[in-house]
Formats: structure tokens, sequence, C-alpha cells
């Protein structure tokens, strides 16, 4: 039968379509059948982000991790903040956790040892620190709502015992409380005999460097010092004072690790130490473990505010900084605030932690109290330089 030219053509169609088809089939079997087969073996058509299907269905891998380097004291807070953000469907670049000391980390970021996207300093002072001291474009910005936030803050109480409370508190609530602590290290009298007491290293924990910054501020302020109190952190009037001050203080390896192994060695023998400075939140925890325990807040006091800043660092990718600020606004969240309670933490805004102090009032603990404007970094890591070496008797290195 002669083929008409149509029928040529189709003729010709169907060769060309057999043979592509046996061409994608011979492909298929070569890769083992898994490219674009479903775990049935059928067919299933590539997926187009945001073309059908759930919006919120994760078709992006992760561009690359976010590091989020913070500090032990609140690490129960941020482990679960980053488990339920993980979770979420959107989140396409997941945050990881890396612990490190407040002033430890500014320096390995300042030094490129870590590069993390995301890092939360437990007060203000670090964060000015750090974009005073990078070099190259600002690393980040305290004013700009979008990058840094103060999310929680704790003050800092002494820690003692109810029966030693009774004596301490006229005295460690006074506004006169450090010349007070002063008296007591140079032969003031206590009902139980020696008196000790401690706070963190303050070169390696931020509650000894606030420690040490209320206890500046209140010399500049008694003395009525002149000039920057940079000076006046330098002066030999100062060492003098902070020798008398420190000299029944208590400088073992749990103040040398800082916040929370202090905490954690007066809880397990509170003979140790009279009283120590701790934060709230850590006092808090352990109140509730032993009621025997009790609060002083100084007068003034002084806020450790946590704060949680997004870097501006060369390598982060844009998507890693869209990504971070992402997990800030996700922080920032009423949710994130009520399980700050839970460790004992005062929300910046969303939650209170009012019935918890309520609860335990009788214990010390309350609502209100005074804060101080805390002396600038300059100051305060001189302070804690002379601490180092002539309170401690270790190099400052």
């Amino acid at each position: 039968m002669k083929l008409t030219p149509l029928s040529k053509m189709i003729l010709l169609l169907l060769v060309v379509g057999g043979a592509i088809g046996g061409y994608r089939w011979y492909g298929q079997t070569q890769s083992g059948g898994s490219q674009n087969s479903s775990k049935s073996g059928g067919f299933s058509p590539p997926q187009i982000p945001g073309l059908g299907g759930n919006s919120n269905t994760k078709t992006d891998a992760p561009s690359a991790e976010l590091q989020f380097i913070t500090s032990a004291s609140k690490k129960g807070w941020i482990v679960e903040q980053i488990e339920k953000y993980n979770a979420l469907p959107t989140t396409k670049t997941p945050v990881v956790l890396k612990s490190v000391e407040t002033r430890e980390a500014m320096h390995q970021i300042l030094d490129g040892k870590v590069k993390p996207a995301l890092w939360s300093p437990s007060s203000v002072i670090w964060a000015d620190r750090l974009a005073e001291a990078y070099k190259g474009k600002t690393i980040l910005d305290t004013g700009d709502a979008d990058s840094y936030r103060v999310i929680l803050r704790t003050p800092m109480v002494f820690l003692t015992t109810k029966t030693k409370a009774k004596f301490l508190r006229p005295l460690l609530s006074s506004p006169n409380v450090w010349n007070n602590i002063r008296a007591l290290s140079n032969g003031k009298r206590v009902p139980w005999g020696n008196f000790k007491w401690a706070h963190a290293d303050p070169l390696n924990a931020n509650s000894g460097m606030l420690a040490l910054a209320l206890i500046l501020a209140d010399y500049a302020e008694k003395t009525s010092q002149s000039g920057a109190i940079e000076n006046v952190a330098n002066s030999k009037g100062f060492v003098n004072y902070l020798k008398a001050l420190e000299r029944k203080i208590v400088y073992n390896a749990a103040v040398e690790k800082g916040s929370s192994a202090l905490v954690k060695s007066f809880a397990e023998d509170p003979s140790r130490y009279d009283f120590i400075v701790a934060y709230e939140a850590n006092a808090l925890e352990e109140v509730a473990k032993n009621p025997d325990l009790a609060v002083i807040y100084p007068t003034p006091t002084a806020n450790a505010e946590n704060a949680v800043a997004v870097l501006d660092g060369p390598w982060l990718s844009p998507a890693q900084k869209s990504g971070a600020r992402d997990f800030l606004r996700f922080l920032a969240q009423p949710d994130a605030a009520r399980d700050a309670l839970k460790e004992h933490f005062r929300p910046a805004r969303g939650a209170s932690l009012g019935a918890e102090l309520a609860r335990y009032g009788e214990n010390g603990f309350r609502q209100s109290y005074s804060a101080i404007e805390l002396p600038p970094y300059a100051a305060l890591n001189a302070a804690a330089f002379k601490w180092r070496v002539e309170i401690a008797k270790k190099p400052a290195g």
C-alpha cells in the first residue's frame, strides 16, 4: 500500500517518540530507577517551589545552618526555642547551639575562632564592645530592632540562707552595701564566726563583671571622683578599696569557672560561703529546691540584660542573615516569653514573672528594684584586670 505524505509524517513521529521513550527508560534502569520515581515505582513529576501542593512544605534544602552562641545560664530556654523553631515547616535554615560564656565568646568572634549568625550576650556592654572593636564594617547595631533585641533580663542578687539573711539583710540591702561588706571583711563580727563570700571571676563570667560594675560605680559616686571612670578603675585608691572589700572573698575552682558553677557549689554546700552574688534566675531555681535559702537585693543592683544579636559577618550569606532575623522575630513572640518563665527569667515583654516572685516572697524575692546604668566596657575591663592580679593573684591574660 502506498503511503500518503500525511501517513509518512505520522509514522515518523511514532518512530521518534518510541526512540525517546526507550532512551528515557534505559536511563532510569541504569540509575536504579530512583530519579523522578516514587517508592511504589510510579512516576512522580518534579516539584517546583511555590507551584501547587502545601505552601508550608519545605521544598528548598537548607542553605546552611545558623550557629547560635550563648552562655550556660540561659541554655535551657534557648535549647527549647531552637527545637521549636527548627521543627516549623517554614524553617529553611536550622539553628544550632554553641555554649560559650559571654566575654570569651566576644573574644572568639573578634579573633575569628567562631563565626556565628546569632549571639546572645548577657549584657549590652559586650555587644557595644564587639561593635567597637570589630575591624571592618559594623558587625552589629544595638539600635536596630530587626537585628538586636533585649529578650530576657535578670537582676543580680545575694544568695544566702534564711538564717544568715536575718543578720545580713539590713547590711546588704542598704545603699552602703559595699562599705558594709568591706567592714565585714575587715573584722566586723558575724554571729556564726568567720565571714566569707564570693562572686564569679569577672574575666570569666558576666555575673562577676556585673558585681564589679556595682562596686566601681558605688566607689566613684561616694568618693566624688573627677574625670573618666576608666581613670578611677585604674587608680591606686580604687585598687586599695577593692583589696579591703574583697579580703574575705573565696577564690576556688567554682568561682573561676563562672556563674553556673558558683551557684552549683553554693547549692551543694551553703556553708562554703555566707553569701554569693548570683543571677535572680539561678537563685529562684535553687530556692524552689531548697526553701531554707534566701535572697537579698543590693540597693541598687544591676541587670543582666540578655539580648540576641544578628551578626552582619562577611562569613554569612544573605540567606543566613535573613534566616537569623526570622529566628530573632520568633524569640520575640509571647510564646517564647512564657517559656522563659520556666527558666525563671523576666521577659522584656510578653509575660511576667510576678506570680513566681510572689510565691517565694518569704525567701526575699520581689518584683521591684532599682538598677544602675553600667559603666563603659573600658572601665570595667580595667577593673577586672586589677581584680584578677590583685585579688585572685592570678595572671590577667
